[in-house]
Order: C-alpha cells, then structure tokens, then sequence
C-alpha cells in the first residue's frame, strides 16, 4: 500500500494545472488570512482583482483539489495550498522546476531538494510549527486558528532567513541562505548528514572545535546564541560541519543568554564525549566562546 502524498507532493503534482481564476483565488484567500478580515466570497473578490464570479469558481476549483475548504461562508486555507504558493514563488524565480527527495523531516519542519532549470541543487526548508495541531484545525477548519498557525510559520521562515544572513558575514559553517517566501527558506544543498546519525568522521576533535568555533564566531561578531543547539541540527560530511536550525535564536543581551550557550555548549561536548570518545573541559570550551579563554584542550579518552 503506497504512503499517502505528502502536502508538498500534492502541491507540486498541481502547479501546472490551475488556471487564472483558481491563482488569483489563492493570493486573495491569503491576503484575507493575513490581513484578519473575513474569508467571505465576497471578501476574497475584493484582493483578486477580478469579478465575483471568477473568484467563485477560482475557489470551487481549488476546493475540488484540496487547497482550501469551508467553514460556514467562510472559506478556509488548508496546507497544500500554502505549499502551492510557495512552490509557485520559486519557479517563477527559475529555482525550483522539479522537486526532489525529502532530505529530512522533523517536528517543526520537512526540507525537500528542489532542481533549478540549470541543474542547481538547492534545499527547500518548509516550517511546519504545530503540525499536530494543524492537523486539528484542518479537521475544525477553525479560521482564526488557522491565522495564527501561518503567522506563527511565516515568521519562523522570516526569522531564519534573517539570521542566516547575518550569520553569513561571520561564519562559513552555516547554510548559504539564497530567498525565503511565505513559509519557507531556500539554501544551498549542503552534500551532508546529520551528526545525530554517528557518522565515522575523520577527524572528531576537528570536527568538535570546528562548532565551537562556529558558536564562537556567532556569539561574538554577530551577538547570536542558536539556543536549540544539538547533534540533531549539525550537518557533517565527515570533514566540515554546518550548524543548521536557526528560527529560535535569542541575542547575547537575552536575560537567559548565558543558561542558553551554556545549554548549547554543554550538550555538544557531551555528545562529542559519548559518542567519539573526547574530553574536554566545559567551562574551558564555554569560556573560549565567550572569548574569555583560549581553545580548549581535548584529548581522546
């Protein structure tokens, strides 16, 4: 029995099928969404720039597809069709003509390759904060919930699109940040793997100094504290390693600033510790990040 299509499959196997009337429908659904104001027919036509009956059966169309649904006179913006304009956003900018594999899935987000017409790999990172209690609203088709469900996700893409930029200019161990769109961030494909995955890598104590540099160079040229930092959001391909993830970071003048770099820190060395065998002094490497000491000794146990 096959899997059933995920929402960004589904997404990608329409967009050359709507027609006029059915993009136009979308944009006005969502810029009612956004704007908080009624999902009325009438309210839709307003934002579409075309006449009533149009939008009608733009909205019918796209309601026999499964890109948005009803709730009353209400009509509601389901998940594919926030996929669908995304996916539309990027072909139109020559990024993406042909969706790839899934590269990974988590809780809060699902990253597909996508192929540009000149043979580029890029990666397609897609937030999905509270997908359980998406699922939910989808079954309710609760329109203010909904609201708040893509406020919450555009503003995640918006908050790491920003922080990879500012990154950048500091630090080449992170993901290149190429565009960002309604839910989404697009980067460079990086050709690698997850630490969480134990890779052999050729060189774990490299490796190990190589991310404290990393949340060195973040901390201090670009005041910068991941907060979230794990085995599961470092990308190793057994040489260089990226530290990916980056919607929940807090600022070095965050009044948790430092339980938060001592929490990264601390579970990174662990990690390195357990897994490869090294040992490090914690407040050594937790000092060398702040730039109060020099690099810390490590030595396999």
């Amino acid at each position: 029995m096959k899997s059933p299509l995920s929402t960004v499959d589904r997404a990608a196997g329409l967009i050359k099928r709507l027609g006029l009337e059915e993009w136009q429908a979308l944009r006005g659904l969502e810029r009612c969404v956004l704007s908080r104001v009624s999902t009325s027919t009438d309210s839709i036509t307003k934002h579409t720039a075309q006449p009533r009956e149009r939008t009608e059966f733009g909205l019918s169309e796209l309601n026999k597809k499964g890109m948005v649904g009803t709730s009353g006179h209400s009509w509601v913006l389901y998940g594919t069709g926030l996929d669908l304009l995304a996916l539309k956003y990027y072909a139109d900018e020559d990024y993406a003509t042909a969706l790839g594999k899934l590269i990974a899935k988590g809780k809060e987000s699902d990253v597909y390759e996508v192929l540009s017409s000149k043979g580029k790999l890029y990666a397609l990172k897609f937030f999905r904060l509270g997908r359980t209690s998406f699922r939910e609203i989808t079954r309710k088709r609760a329109s203010s919930s909904m609201q708040t469900w893509i406020d919450s996700n555009y503003k995640a893409a918006e908050r790491e699109s920003s922080a990879l930029s500012r990154l950048d200019k500091v630090t080449e161990n992170v993901p290149s940040i190429i565009d960002h769109n309604r839910h989404t961030i697009l980067t460079g494909e990086l050709p690698a793997v997850r630490l969480s995955t134990r890779p052999d890598l050729s060189d774990p104590k490299r490796s190990f100094l190589e991310v404290l540099e990393t949340v060195r160079q973040a901390f201090l040229k670009a005041g910068m504290i991941n907060g979230d930092l794990s085995e599961y959001n470092i990308l190793t391909d057994t040489e260089r390693v990226w530290l990916i993830d980056w919607p929940q970071w807090v600022g070095t003048d965050h009044p948790n600033a430092d339980e938060l770099l001592a929490r990264d820190v601390g579970g990174v060395t662990r990690f390195f510790a357990r897994t490869y065998g090294l040992k490090v002094d914690l407040e050594s490497a937790l000092g060398y990040v702040k730039g109060k000491r020099k690099a810390p000794a490590v030595r396999r146990g």
